[in-house]
Order: structure tokens, then C-alpha cells, then sequence
């Protein structure tokens, strides 16, 4: 396995390494444009340590100013683990909220032989955003209702 599967599997893989302008990531073999973690922590360095503006540290490590604060902050609260991204996609539920997930629960417990699809369409019916029976299936499913 080569590094760049390496880092794609942990989440550090930096698919805007050829952003990365700044000499030591060019000249250097130590220092890997394709590592987030390691082209974060550099550009934070080369403003706090040697003074470089926001600015052109941004730029030459490939991202915005904006970008640099949001870094900074996380650095700061959580240290290193802080400049390794996040997965992407919903943190939460967006359909199946806790409320609907309770008013799921009602419903089996007020009517035991109740189906998904019947359970769906209920809270279709007491909702504008549209469950389907599958979610409803795999709720149960997990929460073996």
C-alpha cells in the first residue's frame, strides 16, 4: 500500500496538494503536500513561529484566509486531531428526528401489530418531509420494535 492509499484510508489524504505552493513541500521529501494534517500544522507554524501574514501562509499552503481561521480554531481546541477533517456527510438524522423517532415508539406501543408502511404513512401524514417505510424498517430494525 502506498502512501496516498494511506492517507485516503485515515482521511488525510489533501486532494488540493498541487495548492500547496509554499518551497519546504516542493524542495523537501520530508514534507508530503498530500498529508492535510502535516500542510496544516506548517501553515499554522509559519504564522505563529516565523511570522508570516495570514494571507500568504494561506495562499501558499492552498487555502483561503477564511479557511486559516477555521484551522486555527480547531487547532486550538482539540490540538492535532483538530486539523484532521471530519467525514463528510450528516452528523444527525435530518428526516428521523428524536421527535419523529418518539412518535415512532408511540405508535408501536399504542398499536403492537402496526406496520412500517402504515407507520410511514401516518407520519407523512403529520409532516411535510416525507419518511419512507424503509427508514421506518430500519429504525425498528435497530431499535428492535
Amino acid at each position: 500500500m502506498n502512501k496516498k492509499e494511506v492517507l485516503k484510508g485515515n482521511g488525510t489524504y489533501n486532494k488540493n496538494y498541487k495548492n500547496v505552493k509554499t518551497p519546504k513541500f516542493i524542495d523537501d521529501h520530508f514534507f508530503d503536500p498530500m498529508d492535510i494534517a502535516q500542510v496544516k500544522y506548517e501553515m499554522l507554524k509559519e504564522v505563529e513561529r516565523d511570522g508570516a501574514t495570514i494571507t500568504d501562509a494561506a495562499d501558499n499552503y492552498g487555502f483561503s484566509r477564511t479557511a486559516y481561521y477555521n484551522i486555527k480554531e480547531a487547532f486550538s481546541a482539540q490540538g492535532i486531531r483538530g486539523l484532521i477533517p471530519e467525514k463528510p456527510g450528516p452528523k444527525n438524522p435530518h428526516k428521523l428526528t428524536r421527535e419523529r423517532q418518539k412518535r415512532i415508539d408511540e405508535l408501536v406501543a399504542d398499536n403492537p401489530g402496526i406496520g412500517s408502511s402504515e407507520i410511514a404513512e401516518l407520519l407523512n401524514q403529520e409532516s411535510a418531509i416525507h419518511i419512507s417505510r424503509r427508514t421506518v424498517e430500519r429504525y425498528r430494525a435497530k431499535k428492535k420494535l
